[in-house]
């Protein structure tokens, strides 16, 4: 009898020290399942910022709806909001309209609804006059409105200015060699960029 209780216990022994190394297996699976929980949370990163640009185009798209003089354009990495420079400012002039403050009020709600990134004022003008002129008076109009806008509650923190002049139009200031109206007005123009991400 001696030989099978040393069988016995050889066999207990043997199962003891089996059962302390699937102990010692179990916090690495635990560190495993929670390895997949975060791959699987960044994995939805994505869809989440998608979400956020969609949302920011739709409520950029709202505004075009409510307020005449908007335009949006979109790249793959920013959500442009264009308002004409004729609804803003006088002929040659950098003071903001009152007329245009509704459709401002709702850039700056815009602004501070998104909760990230800079988001930069351009001015632009049509080709009518000098191109250090014209610089000139896209950068005083692009500073006036990130004023207005600051004033309204937004985060001057968070605005850039640029004075673009007449270097990066949106439509020909003339059209086969007349004076092209229509896409002068287009050109006129002061640019919310918002970052997609």
């Amino acid at each position: 009898m001696a030989g099978p209780a040393k069988c016995s216990l050889a066999m207990v022994v043997i199962m003891i020290a089996a059962s302390g190394s699937y102990a010692q297996v179990s916090p690495y699976h635990r560190e495993i399942r929670d390895l997949k929980a975060t791959v699987l949370d960044l994995k939805g990163l994505p869809s989440d910022l998608n979400s956020a640009v969609f949302d920011l185009s739709a409520k950029a798209d709202g505004l075009t709806a409510q307020h005449g003089g908007l335009s949006v354009r979109q790249d793959a990495t920013t959500v442009r909001v264009s308002m004409t420079g004729d609804v803003l400012f006088d002929f040659d002039k950098a003071d903001i309209q009152s007329a245009a403050e509704p459709t401002l009020m709702d850039i700056a709600r815009l602004i501070t609804s998104v909760p990230a990134g800079t988001i930069i004022i351009e001015g632009h003008t049509d080709s009518k006059g000098s191109a250090q002129y014209n610089k000139e008076l896209s950068l005083q109009r692009a500073s006036a409105v990130m004023q207005w806008l600051v004033k309204h509650g937004a985060d001057k923190a968070r605005l850039s200015v640029e004075g673009l002049g007449d270097s990066r139009p949106i439509e020909p200031n003339t059209k086969n060699g007349a004076d092209n109206p229509q896409g002068r007005a287009l050109n006129r123009r002061v640019e919310f960029v918002f970052p997609k991400r």
